[in-house]
């Protein structure tokens, strides 16, 4: 989401006394934005738009791959999932979108947390009639295979479609201030959705997003949500630590590493919960450095300018952690526990470049496959872009999701 899309949202709060019943039912949300580095380039780059003739020198290839053409990059080892040529599209009109944040869901398929989503290549298209981009601030697609180089991924549902339903993906959480940072499925089948809740700040000089909190939304199915539960305030200077997070379970505890909300920089933090007490802020506990004790004395586990985190626990033990590096040209870095047996308040490696803005320019995200293994860690990685010309945004020349795979 960014600022100029914030400007012009609706408020559409679908909160309701369900919540109280959820609480008793059960043991117990791209965001879209161009930092100040990531300002369009005006020298006619004309990478992949749909309708779009490119240039002899664009280092990108059309292949025909199963179930559709899609674009691979050979230089920069990307593959793109969605756009308006893809399954994602034709069959969920999930067209232009970002983020794809993965997490294993109750059944062992993957859900993808989209965020900013529309029915055409993007946002501010010329020539649309209102509401002819169906914008949706979020929606969730599910698939049952593991992404490969050079197939885009086949989502097979939606939430908030009937089961094994084709058609237009929803927005699951029924507000257009929400930003989904995660997703995690909790052992009686149930799940947990991590958002933000946006403010509009007027300031054309912050190039960040603003919050006033972080929240959590929860599902008993994977289809129905509500947002529920307590909330993590963010303070009048937009500081907060605790904005955006990145869950993963491990046996009984959820671990979260959480930063400042509009990938400014600060610190990233540490804590977990019991599974089944997510829904009680003083069952939290936070990282110190030497234990896990009281929010107050927590300490940071790495400094720097982060995009959103990304946690996660491969299947052989390795605790590994992605996001977007903001400390200088944008790019996509990896850490990984040296000792798996730790946890994740174990040390971390040093970062290790994955995707950098000459490969991929105008790159967020960043967000680690559950699939992943340490030799073939897979990597969903955002970019829009857009040339200048005379208009107020500009042309739109890509705002997709793909896959990039490399090791930690």
């Amino acid at each position: 989401m960014s600022k100029e899309l914030m400007g012009k949202k609706r408020e559409r709060v679908r909160v309701s006394d369900m919540a109280a019943r959820f609480l008793g039912a059960s043991s117990i949300a791209a965001m879209l934005m161009i930092p100040a580095a990531q300002q369009p380039l005006d020298n006619g780059d004309m990478r992949y738009n749909p309708g779009v003739t490119l240039p002899d020198e664009a280092p990108v290839i059309i292949e025909d791959a199963q179930p559709e053409p899609i674009v691979y990059d050979e230089r920069s080892r990307l593959t793109r999932d969605t756009g308006i040529d893809l399954q994602s599209c034709r069959d969920f009109v999930v067209c232009g979108t970002d983020l794809g944040i993965p997490f294993t869901l109750p059944d062992n398929t993957t859900g993808y947390l989209f965020g900013d989503t529309f029915a055409v290549q993007g946002p501010f298209l010329d020539d649309l009639e209102p509401g002819e981009d169906r914008y949706r601030a979020q929606v969730f697609l599910q698939s049952n295979t593991t992404p490969v180089k050079g197939e885009s991924i086949v989502f097979t549902g939606a939430a908030g479609l009937p089961q094994g339903e084709k058609g237009e993906a929803p927005e699951f959480l029924g507000q257009w201030h929400i930003l989904v940072n995660d997703g995690v499925s909790l052992p009686d089948g149930s799940m947990i959705i991590s958002y933000q809740h946006t403010i509009e700040v007027d300031d054309p000089e912050d190039k960040s997003w603003h919050t006033d909190y972080a929240g959590l939304a929860w599902s008993p199915d994977g289809n129905h949500f509500e947002l529920i539960g307590p909330r993590w305030e963010n303070s009048p200077e937009n500081d907060d630590p605790y904005q955006m997070w990145s869950m993963q379970r491990d046996g009984d505890y959820i671990y979260i590493t959480s930063v400042r909300s509009g990938r400014r920089a600060g610190p990233m933090m540490l804590f977990r919960v019991r599974w089944d007490q997510m829904l009680d802020t003083t069952a939290y506990t936070y990282w110190n450095g030497s234990d896990w004790g009281e929010k107050d004395l927590a300490t940071p586990i790495l400094q720097g300018k982060f995009g959103e985190p990304s946690l996660r626990k491969l299947h052989d033990g390795t605790w590994a952690l992605s996001y977007a590096d903001y400390s200088s040209l944008p790019k996509i870095v990896t850490r990984k526990i040296e000792d798996p047996t730790s946890g994740p308040e174990g040390t971390w490696s040093e970062p290790k470049v994955q995707v950098t803005w000459r490969q991929q320019p105008f790159l967020y995200g960043g967000f680690i496959h559950p699939d992943s293994t340490t030799d073939n860690v897979i990597l969903m990685v955002s970019a829009w872009e857009r040339q200048k010309d005379d208009t107020e945004h500009g042309k739109l020349i890509r705002y997709d999701v793909s896959h990039f795979i490399g090791s930690l």
